[in-house]
Protein backbone atom coordinates (compact mmCIF):
# COMPACT_ATOMS: atom_id res chain seq x y z
CA UNK A 1 0.00 0.00 0.00
CA UNK A 2 2.92 2.44 0.61
CA UNK A 3 4.05 1.95 -2.88
CA UNK A 4 0.48 2.48 -4.68
CA UNK A 5 0.56 6.04 -2.03
CA UNK A 6 3.64 7.25 -3.03
CA UNK A 7 2.87 6.06 -6.71
CA UNK A 8 -0.56 7.91 -6.54
CA UNK A 9 0.60 10.83 -4.85
CA UNK A 10 3.47 11.22 -7.90
CA UNK A 11 0.85 10.71 -10.90
CA UNK A 12 -2.00 13.50 -9.45
CA UNK A 13 0.99 15.36 -9.06
CA UNK A 14 2.23 15.36 -12.68
CA UNK A 15 -1.67 15.85 -14.07
CA UNK A 16 -2.02 19.15 -11.60
CA UNK A 17 0.86 20.28 -12.53
CA UNK A 18 0.00 19.66 -16.81
CA UNK A 19 -3.63 20.85 -15.88
CA UNK A 20 -2.47 23.65 -13.67
CA UNK A 21 0.01 25.30 -16.24
CA UNK A 22 -3.13 24.48 -18.97
CA UNK A 23 -5.16 26.92 -16.62
CA UNK A 24 -2.08 29.13 -16.14
CA UNK A 25 -1.85 29.61 -20.12
CA UNK A 26 -5.53 29.69 -20.91
CA UNK A 27 -7.57 32.85 -21.96
CA UNK A 28 -10.03 34.45 -18.94
CA UNK A 29 -13.10 32.76 -19.02
CA UNK A 30 -15.52 35.18 -20.34
CA UNK A 31 -13.10 35.08 -23.52
CA UNK A 32 -12.47 31.18 -23.55
CA UNK A 33 -16.59 30.77 -23.27
CA UNK A 34 -17.38 33.24 -26.12
CA UNK A 35 -15.03 31.89 -28.31
CA UNK A 36 -14.78 28.12 -27.11
CA UNK A 37 -11.60 27.97 -26.78
CA UNK A 38 -9.98 24.44 -26.20
CA UNK A 39 -6.60 23.51 -26.37
CA UNK A 40 -5.36 19.83 -27.49
CA UNK A 41 -8.97 18.71 -27.29
CA UNK A 42 -10.27 20.37 -24.01
CA UNK A 43 -11.53 23.42 -22.57
CA UNK A 44 -10.73 25.70 -19.62
CA UNK A 45 -13.76 23.96 -17.72
CA UNK A 46 -12.41 20.68 -18.55
CA UNK A 47 -8.95 21.22 -17.28
CA UNK A 48 -10.34 23.17 -14.26
CA UNK A 49 -12.53 19.56 -13.57
CA UNK A 50 -9.63 17.81 -13.93
CA UNK A 51 -7.52 20.05 -11.89
CA UNK A 52 -9.63 19.96 -9.19
CA UNK A 53 -10.32 15.90 -8.69
CA UNK A 54 -6.55 15.70 -9.27
CA UNK A 55 -6.21 17.54 -5.71
CA UNK A 56 -8.70 15.62 -4.39
CA UNK A 57 -6.79 12.56 -5.10
CA UNK A 58 -3.59 14.38 -4.16
CA UNK A 59 -4.88 15.55 -0.56
CA UNK A 60 -5.83 12.38 -0.21
CA UNK A 61 -3.19 10.50 -0.60
CA UNK A 62 -0.32 13.21 0.97
CA UNK A 63 -2.76 12.33 3.81
CA UNK A 64 -2.38 8.81 3.89
CA UNK A 65 1.34 9.57 2.87
CA UNK A 66 1.47 11.42 6.06
CA UNK A 67 -0.08 8.60 8.38
CA UNK A 68 2.26 6.28 6.98
CA UNK A 69 5.56 8.76 8.14
CA UNK A 70 3.96 10.29 10.61
CA UNK A 71 6.57 9.41 13.26
CA UNK A 72 9.65 10.74 10.98
CA UNK A 73 7.45 13.85 10.39
CA UNK A 74 7.24 14.20 13.86
CA UNK A 75 11.06 13.45 13.93
CA UNK A 76 11.65 16.41 11.87
CA UNK A 77 10.14 18.84 14.51
CA UNK A 78 11.65 17.56 17.45
CA UNK A 79 14.56 19.08 18.88
CA UNK A 80 17.40 17.94 20.61
CA UNK A 81 15.70 16.83 23.69
CA UNK A 82 13.18 14.60 21.92
CA UNK A 83 10.32 17.20 22.13
CA UNK A 84 8.01 18.61 19.84
CA UNK A 85 9.44 22.37 18.84
CA UNK A 86 7.91 24.78 15.65
CA UNK A 87 11.28 27.10 16.93
CA UNK A 88 13.71 24.49 15.74
CA UNK A 89 15.95 25.64 12.46
CA UNK A 90 14.43 23.42 9.68
CA UNK A 91 10.66 23.84 10.89
CA UNK A 92 11.08 28.01 10.93
CA UNK A 93 13.07 28.00 7.04
CA UNK A 94 10.13 25.72 6.38
CA UNK A 95 7.73 28.29 7.80
CA UNK A 96 9.41 31.04 6.24
CA UNK A 97 9.50 29.72 2.95
CA UNK A 98 5.68 29.51 2.57
CA UNK A 99 4.98 32.98 3.79
CA UNK A 100 7.69 34.81 1.57
CA UNK A 101 5.53 33.43 -1.09
CA UNK A 102 2.20 34.12 0.55
CA UNK A 103 2.94 37.33 1.63
CA UNK A 104 4.87 38.32 -1.72
CA UNK A 105 2.16 37.35 -4.26
CA UNK A 106 -0.60 39.55 -1.63
CA UNK A 107 1.85 42.17 -1.71
CA UNK A 108 2.38 41.83 -5.14
CA UNK A 109 6.21 42.83 -5.02
CA UNK A 110 9.24 41.00 -7.21
CA UNK A 111 10.08 38.53 -8.28
CA UNK A 112 6.08 37.24 -7.61
CA UNK A 113 4.53 40.24 -9.42
CA UNK A 114 6.42 39.31 -12.03
CA UNK A 115 5.38 35.85 -12.69
CA UNK A 116 1.31 37.27 -12.51
CA UNK A 117 2.31 40.17 -14.90
CA UNK A 118 3.07 37.41 -17.21
CA UNK A 119 0.06 35.18 -16.77
CA UNK A 120 -2.10 38.43 -17.25
CA UNK A 121 0.32 38.98 -20.61
CA UNK A 122 -0.66 36.13 -21.91
CA UNK A 123 -4.65 36.21 -20.97
CA UNK A 124 -4.49 40.03 -22.68
CA UNK A 125 -3.05 38.45 -26.09
CA UNK A 126 -5.52 35.72 -26.01
CA UNK A 127 -7.88 38.53 -25.80
CA UNK A 128 -6.74 40.29 -28.75
CA UNK A 129 -6.49 36.93 -30.85
CA UNK A 130 -10.05 35.51 -29.92
CA UNK A 131 -11.53 38.26 -29.06
CA UNK A 132 -13.95 40.25 -26.56
CA UNK A 133 -17.69 39.19 -26.01
CA UNK A 134 -19.83 42.29 -25.88
CA UNK A 135 -20.02 41.99 -21.97
CA UNK A 136 -19.65 38.94 -19.45
CA UNK A 137 -21.25 36.03 -19.82
CA UNK A 138 -23.12 37.22 -22.73
CA UNK A 139 -23.11 33.47 -24.27
CA UNK A 140 -25.71 32.83 -21.30
CA UNK A 141 -27.57 35.15 -22.74
CA UNK A 142 -30.78 33.98 -24.52
CA UNK A 143 -31.14 35.24 -28.49
CA UNK A 144 -33.65 37.73 -28.18
CA UNK A 145 -32.30 39.28 -25.10
CA UNK A 146 -28.79 39.22 -26.51
CA UNK A 147 -30.07 41.11 -29.40
CA UNK A 148 -31.77 43.67 -27.56
CA UNK A 149 -28.31 44.33 -25.25
CA UNK A 150 -26.49 44.69 -28.89
CA UNK A 151 -28.63 46.44 -30.92
CA UNK A 152 -29.51 43.56 -33.10
CA UNK A 153 -33.25 43.78 -34.95
CA UNK A 154 -34.15 39.82 -33.74
CA UNK A 155 -36.16 39.44 -36.82
CA UNK A 156 -32.90 40.04 -38.67
CA UNK A 157 -30.94 37.80 -36.80
CA UNK A 158 -33.26 35.11 -37.57
CA UNK A 159 -33.25 34.91 -41.08
CA UNK A 160 -29.72 34.99 -41.41
CA UNK A 161 -29.14 32.34 -39.05
CA UNK A 162 -32.41 30.22 -41.12
CA UNK A 163 -30.53 30.93 -44.15
CA UNK A 164 -27.07 29.29 -42.44
CA UNK A 165 -29.32 26.73 -41.80
CA UNK A 166 -28.85 26.80 -37.82
CA UNK A 167 -31.26 25.15 -35.83
CA UNK A 168 -32.21 27.83 -32.62
CA UNK A 169 -34.92 28.81 -30.39
CA UNK A 170 -35.46 32.62 -29.48
CA UNK A 171 -35.25 31.09 -25.60
CA UNK A 172 -32.63 29.39 -26.27
CA UNK A 173 -28.78 30.85 -24.85
CA UNK A 174 -25.83 31.56 -27.53
CA UNK A 175 -24.17 28.67 -25.56
CA UNK A 176 -27.10 26.52 -26.50
CA UNK A 177 -26.89 27.57 -29.69
CA UNK A 178 -23.68 27.27 -30.24
CA UNK A 179 -23.00 23.71 -29.33
CA UNK A 180 -26.17 22.62 -31.17
CA UNK A 181 -24.23 24.13 -34.34
CA UNK A 182 -20.84 23.21 -33.76
CA UNK A 183 -20.06 26.74 -33.77
CA UNK A 184 -18.72 29.30 -30.93
CA UNK A 185 -21.03 31.97 -29.59
CA UNK A 186 -18.50 34.39 -31.17
CA UNK A 187 -18.86 32.97 -34.32
CA UNK A 188 -22.72 32.91 -33.70
CA UNK A 189 -22.35 36.93 -33.18
CA UNK A 190 -20.48 37.36 -36.19
CA UNK A 191 -23.37 36.27 -38.34
CA UNK A 192 -25.89 37.98 -37.11
CA UNK A 193 -23.94 41.40 -36.06
CA UNK A 194 -24.94 43.79 -38.73
CA UNK A 195 -22.17 45.11 -41.59
CA UNK A 196 -22.47 48.79 -40.70
CA UNK A 197 -22.61 48.45 -37.04
CA UNK A 198 -19.83 51.37 -35.87
CA UNK A 199 -22.77 53.93 -33.87
CA UNK A 200 -21.83 53.93 -30.53
CA UNK A 201 -25.25 55.21 -29.26
CA UNK A 202 -26.82 51.92 -29.44
CA UNK A 203 -23.71 49.49 -29.30
CA UNK A 204 -21.81 48.32 -25.90
CA UNK A 205 -18.09 48.24 -25.94
CA UNK A 206 -15.93 45.61 -25.42
CA UNK A 207 -13.97 44.80 -22.04
CA UNK A 208 -16.80 47.16 -20.86
CA UNK A 209 -15.95 46.23 -17.13
CA UNK A 210 -12.29 47.14 -17.73
CA UNK A 211 -13.22 50.68 -19.42
CA UNK A 212 -13.41 53.75 -17.06
CA UNK A 213 -15.57 56.66 -17.60
CA UNK A 214 -12.79 58.69 -19.63
CA UNK A 215 -12.61 56.11 -21.61
CA UNK A 216 -15.66 55.28 -22.70
CA UNK A 217 -16.03 59.25 -22.81
CA UNK A 218 -13.23 59.61 -25.26
CA UNK A 219 -14.30 56.60 -27.65
CA UNK A 220 -17.90 58.21 -27.98
CA UNK A 221 -19.60 56.15 -26.01
CA UNK A 222 -20.85 58.52 -23.65
CA UNK A 223 -21.22 62.01 -22.13
CA UNK A 224 -18.57 62.26 -19.43
CA UNK A 225 -20.78 65.27 -17.53
CA UNK A 226 -23.80 63.57 -17.85
CA UNK A 227 -22.23 60.13 -16.51
CA UNK A 228 -20.93 61.69 -13.90
CA UNK A 229 -24.17 64.10 -12.66
CA UNK A 230 -26.46 60.35 -12.98
CA UNK A 231 -23.59 58.24 -10.70
CA UNK A 232 -24.00 61.13 -8.09
CA UNK A 233 -27.52 60.93 -8.31
CA UNK A 234 -27.53 57.24 -7.97
CA UNK A 235 -25.32 57.53 -4.44
CA UNK A 236 -21.63 56.49 -5.91
CA UNK A 237 -19.03 57.67 -3.78
CA UNK A 238 -15.92 59.43 -4.86
CA UNK A 239 -16.65 59.84 -8.34
CA UNK A 240 -14.05 59.91 -10.88
CA UNK A 241 -13.11 59.87 -14.48
CA UNK A 242 -10.61 57.29 -14.12
CA UNK A 243 -13.13 54.87 -11.88
CA UNK A 244 -13.50 51.48 -13.98
CA UNK A 245 -16.93 50.15 -14.71
CA UNK A 246 -16.28 47.03 -12.74
CA UNK A 247 -15.76 49.03 -9.48
CA UNK A 248 -18.41 51.28 -9.97
CA UNK A 249 -21.08 48.53 -10.42
CA UNK A 250 -19.54 46.50 -7.53
CA UNK A 251 -20.45 49.20 -5.50
CA UNK A 252 -23.94 49.79 -6.91
CA UNK A 253 -24.53 46.16 -6.58
CA UNK A 254 -25.31 45.29 -10.21
CA UNK A 255 -23.93 44.45 -13.50
CA UNK A 256 -21.46 46.51 -15.57
CA UNK A 257 -24.10 46.81 -18.48
CA UNK A 258 -26.23 48.01 -16.34
CA UNK A 259 -24.42 50.87 -15.37
CA UNK A 260 -23.74 51.62 -18.93
CA UNK A 261 -26.99 51.44 -19.84
CA UNK A 262 -27.72 53.78 -16.69
CA UNK A 263 -24.95 56.78 -17.72
CA UNK A 264 -25.36 56.74 -21.72
CA UNK A 265 -28.97 57.86 -21.36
Amino acid sequence: MRKITSLTIFISFLVMTYTGIMLFISPHGRIAYWSDWKLWGLSKDQYGEIHTTSMVLFVSFVSLHIYYNWKPILNYIKNSAKKISFTKKEVLIALGINFIFVAGTLSYIPPFNMFLNFEAYIKNNWAKKLGEPLYGHAELSTLKVFCKKADIDLQTAQKKLKERGIKFNTNQNLKTISKNNGLSPEKLYLIIKPTNSTNHKNSTPSMLGRKTLKELSKEGYIDINHALKVLTAKGVKDIDPNRRIKDIADELDIMPINVYDIIKK
